[in-house]
């Protein structure tokens, strides 16, 4: 006979993935012995297997630690998207009430506070689960890691056919391991505010048994984009245009959709939805798009979208031959062939030039904006012959420029150390806006960088708790622009500076510290730590390329790139050589990626 022990640790054990002849196995975790089933989805390119969680109801002899247990076990089961079997460890009342879909609250580390024993005669019992708090998943799919003590106490009556859930915490609590069976991180992407380019929208996306997970992800594309981004983007597809399913037919992954989107949003629709699936496909498949059935054009042929449209669309998606800046002598130098330098056209390229925390535009004629040593101005200079400096910003506390991709530069500027008003200035009216961002206008900005999609911000700011790093988002243009939904992706620890930040892509930021340890950040994961050099100074980043300013102790300069685990020195001079040692104090220092 079973003892309850060995009963609540088979209720507590969920599922695993197994080996059932290279397709994936489901597993009915819930009371007697676990049974695998073979995945029906063997060869499908449009997802990979997943480990199913069977709900199984609650057994009239289960103490409430059990019955706690099996609602845990329901609610993390894809198997039952509308959660009908978790309903049935709730009392009528609570199922009523209970809201499965406000939002998930994820935990490591659940464990139950010792219960005081419970006899025949009694009709209530209270069981509460204990644990770390590590993310939260919200209504739009949105993960964001959290922090702090699991503390959800679960009321439960006694009932004919046994103990049942009376009360308890609304929305689904599901481990870590949960969310990793049930959820699958997926890039949604949409469009700019001026449907120039691509805006990455990161959200988990349940698991449909029912569905593969290129219809489930194109389905949560068709909702639009989530909270965080609803008034920053656009979408080529009209509201109400529903998909009716997706499918794989001559290579190419078939989209059928219910309506078509207006002529001159195709190419948006087709950057979308090439963006949104290629990591989904895993690359190499072509797509098709189909209106009810048929082919998208009235002259019967296909709408087909090649696997790299979103490039096309928007070069920053996968950008190539951009080439990195950097400051030697005084003077602006382009990295060219054989990582050898050369000065830049125009005053830029000049030596002795009393300018740092340089800034470089995007446009067919770039532009060098640079902070003046006083932080009083910001010029901008033409990258072109007889290109001269002019003074685009004054204050009286500048941070440092950022280019966006619309040509646009942005600053900051800080009467005082709990002041600052955020500024852009438009290089086609010339005209100067202030941007309306209440929650940082209290507090001191040290630096502020839009990212290359224009629609992510990042911002280093300095307030009574310390030094901290948000990313926000840029809503509206001109003297409309406000910086929203601000969210912490490095807190404040103590006395810890931030040296400099970095967007390698548009959901990735790279950050330098005081201790010149280097962080990757997003609002998706918690901070992680790539290396410490007490060399590095500045950092900028393109996609895979990380590149640094350094100085030795003995006041050397050098830009190095991260190779993998290492720092190497990557500027040549003319004879091939990049000794650190040789280069002095106006050696390469303070690299820069358009944009960057």
């Amino acid at each position: 006979m079973r003892t309850r022990p060995a009963r609540a640790a088979s209720l507590a054990a969920m599922a695993v993935v197994l080996a059932c002849g290279g397709s994936a196995c489901s597993v009915i975790p819930t009371g007697g012995k676990a049974i695998a089933v073979g995945d029906v989805r063997k060869g499908n390119p449009l997802g990979d297997p997943y480990a199913r969680v069977i709900a199984m109801p609650p057994n009239p002899d289960w103490s409430p630690e059990e019955v706690v247990t099996g609602f845990r076990a329901a609610m993390a089961s894809p198997d039952d998207p509308d959660h009908a079997v978790a309903r049935r460890y709730l009392t009528g009342a609570f199922a009523a009430k209970w809201n499965p879909h406000s939002g998930v609250t994820v935990y490591r580390q659940g464990d139950y506070e010792k219960p005081p024993p419970v006899t025949a005669e009694d009709k209530q019992a209270r069981v509460t689960l204990k644990g770390v708090v590590t993310a939260t998943i919200d209504e739009d799919g949105r993960y964001r890691p959290s922090g702090g003590a699991l503390d959800k106490p679960f009321s439960l009556v006694r009932e004919p056919g046994g103990w049942r859930i009376d009360d308890g915490p609304d929305g689904l609590l599901l481990s870590e391991a949960d969310v990793d069976r049930g959820y699958l991180p997926v890039d949604l992407y949409f469009l700019d505010s001026r449907w120039q380019g691509l805006v990455v929208d990161q959200v988990r996306v349940p698991i449909d048994p029912g569905a593969n997970f290129a219809k489930s992800t194109v389905e949560r594309l068709l909702r639009g984009p989530s909270s965080a981004l609803k008034d920053a983007v656009n979408t080529a597809f009209d509201p109400g245009t529903e998909l009716i399913d997706v499918t794989t037919e001559n290579n190419r992954v078939v989209v059928d959709l219910t309506r078509r989107v207006d002529t001159d949003r195709i190419d948006s629709m087709a950057a979308q939805l090439a963006a949104t699936l290629t990591a989904l496909t895993q690359g190499g498949w072509g797509f098709e798009v189909k209106v009810n059935g048929e082919p998208y054009y009235s002259s019967d042929s296909a709408l087909q979208i090649d696997a790299q449209e979103q490039s096309r669309f928007d070069p920053w998606m996968n950008p190539s031959d951009v080439a990195p800046f950097y400051m030697a002598g005084g003077a602006l130098h382009l990295l060219g062939k054989e990582n050898v330098g050369r000065p830049v056209p125009g005053r830029a390229g000049q030596k002795g030039n009393g300018f740092k925390s340089l800034a470089i535009s995007a446009q067919p004629i770039k532009q060098v904006a640079l902070l003046a040593p006083d932080r009083k101005s910001i010029s901008v200079a033409p990258l072109a012959e007889g290109g001269e400096w002019r003074v685009w910003a004054t204050g009286t506390d500048l941070a440092p420029p950022s280019w966006d991709r619309y040509d646009t530069l942005w600053t900051v500027d800080r009467p005082d150390d709990r002041t600052s008003i955020v500024t852009r200035h438009d290089s086609g009216d010339e005209r100067r806006y202030r941007v309306f961002a209440p929650d940082l206008e209290s507090a001191y900005i040290e630096s502020l960088k839009v990212a290359r999609d224009g629609v992510h911000v990042a911002v280093v700011v300095r307030d009574g708790l310390g030094e901290q790093v948000h990313i926000g988002t840029v809503i509206g243009q001109g003297a409309d622009t406000r910086i929203d939904n601000l969210q912490t992706v490095v807190p404040a620890e103590g006395s810890q500076k931030i040296e400099d930040i970095a967007w390698k892509d548009g959901k990735t930021l790279y950050v330098l510290t005081g201790k010149s340890e280097l962080l990757e950040a997003s609002v998706t994961a918690a901070p992680k730590s790539l290396a410490s050099d007490s060399r590095i100074e500045s950092i900028t980043a393109l996609d895979g390329t990380l590149l640094a300013g350094a100085k030795d102790d003995n006041e050397n300069r050098q830009v190095l790139f991260w190779n993998t685990a290492k720092w190497d020195p990557l500027v040549k001079d003319e004879t091939g050589s990049t000794d650190f040692a040789d280069n002095g104090p106006d050696g390469p220092s303070a690299p820069v990626f358009p944009l960057g």
